[in-house]
């Protein structure tokens, strides 16, 4: 039997042989053993059947029976249990009766996996007497124990060769739903340019004709067109970077006046929050000069001095500024003194439509688009962007780019 354990656990092992030459070598290893002419292992198929996986009469192989028929496989799927069945009374327990067999005598026990039956291995045509012993018993249900390994092996590889399938079909559905979806949502904004352009031309025209009271309403009006803008826009070109086919329109831009026009462009925003705009340059009288997209950059300073005016108290200043930080460097930054960006979120804030909320305070530190955008066009200028600040006494964001 000892020999019989070893070539069953080197045949398990065998990763050069299929499924059903491994079992049906391992059959051949046990009627063997048991000195018998004929044997089968079935193994179980769903919750209705058990299927001739191995068999000395390579006929059967494939056969099916139903767990419910009356047969010796079914009651030992059953009950868990060795099932020896000699001559006389025995035989009586079964309706089908095997009548082409030369012998009565045959032995099926259970193949056992953590107390449920994966399969069932039979053997009959005993060589000398017609009949199986104690000892007989034993010896199967020992080599059973070990044929668990083969069973188990192909159970798992089956398992996930078909999750695996199943993940493929998956995710083809969702690549094709999430091109559909990237498709509409980039058509659906691009779409919404031309109206918010046509209301803020005509809230423009409006705003010459009104005065007093109803100015502050039209001046508010465009305020809010304008942002409204600017987050479509920020949209698209994020969709664009992301598929990498944004194309940068690039020109000499003098910082100083890049940051004015910043400024200029959110007075109105400012006053109606309270808030006042500062600004401040190096006071060296050197001229300062960077290639890059003026657009894009007016954007990213417009969405930072954005932020730095909604966070901030009333009656507080936000200053913008730029400075040298050595060969070939500018560093832009814009400061609030608003509650600040704790270290934790420092790197949360920048991922796109994430909002963070702190349950202390009831603060929240992210504005969802906006600085997605910053990051993804500053680093397409081949620069970066960070939040330098203690988190606790106002935000400093920073974005250095080459000069």
């Amino acid at each position: 039997m000892l020999g019989t354990l070893t070539t069953i656990t080197r045949i398990s092992n065998d990763t050069r042989l299929s499924f059903d030459e491994k079992l049906q070598q391992i059959l051949a290893a046990v009627v063997s053993c048991m000195e018998t002419e004929r044997g089968s292992i079935m193994i179980v198929k769903g919750r209705k059947y058990l299927s001739v996986a191995a068999s000395t009469d390579k006929r059967l192989i494939g056969a099916k029976q139903a767990i419910s028929e009356d047969a010796p496989s079914s009651w030992v799927f059953k009950n868990k249990k060795t099932l020896s069945i000699g001559k006389g009374a025995d035989l009586k327990l079964f309706s089908n009766r095997y009548a082409h067999y030369k012998k009565t005598a045959f032995l099926l026990t259970p193949i056992l996996s953590h107390n449920k039956v994966i399969g069932i291995i039979s053997v009959t045509e005993k060589i000398g007497a017609d009949r199986f012993t104690a000892s007989d018993r034993e010896v199967l249900l020992t080599l059973s124990g070990h044929v668990i390994s083969a069973l188990e092996k192909h159970r798992l590889a089956e398992s996930l060769r078909k999750s695996k399938q199943l993940l493929q079909v998956k995710n083809e559905k969702l690549k094709k739903l999430e091109k559909i979806r990237t498709e509409l949502f980039n058509m659906l904004i691009h779409d919404l340019k031309g109206p918010i352009s046509e209301v803020l031309a005509n809230i423009d025209i409006l705003s010459y004709t009104v005065t007093g009271e109803n100015l502050d309403y039209v001046e508010s009006a465009r305020t809010g067109c304008d942002t409204l803008f600017r987050m479509v826009a920020d949209l698209l070109d994020i969709a664009k970077m992301e598929e990498q086919s944004l194309e940068l329109n690039v020109e000499v831009i003098i910082p100083s006046d890049l940051i004015r026009e910043a400024l200029s462009r959110l007075q109105g925003l400012s006053q109606s929050r309270n808030v006042l705009l500062g600004e401040r340059f190096p006071k060296s009288g050197e001229t300062f000069a960077i290639k890059a997209d003026r657009g894009i950059l007016l954007r990213v300073l417009q969405n930072l001095l954005t932020n730095a005016i909604q966070f901030s108290p009333a009656g507080e200043t936000v200053v913008t500024g730029f400075e040298s930080i050595g060969p070939g460097k500018i560093l832009f930054y814009v400061e609030d003194n608003g509650p600040g960006v704790p270290p934790a979120y420092r790197d949360a804030v920048f991922d796109k439509f994430t909002q963070i909320s702190s349950r202390k305070d009831g603060r929240k530190y992210a504005t969802g688009l906006g600085l997605t955008f910053c990051k993804m066009a500053v680093n397409l200028h081949y620069g970066s962007i960070r939040i330098a600040d203690d988190g606790k006494y106002g935000s400093r964001f920073e974005f250095i780019l080459p000069c």
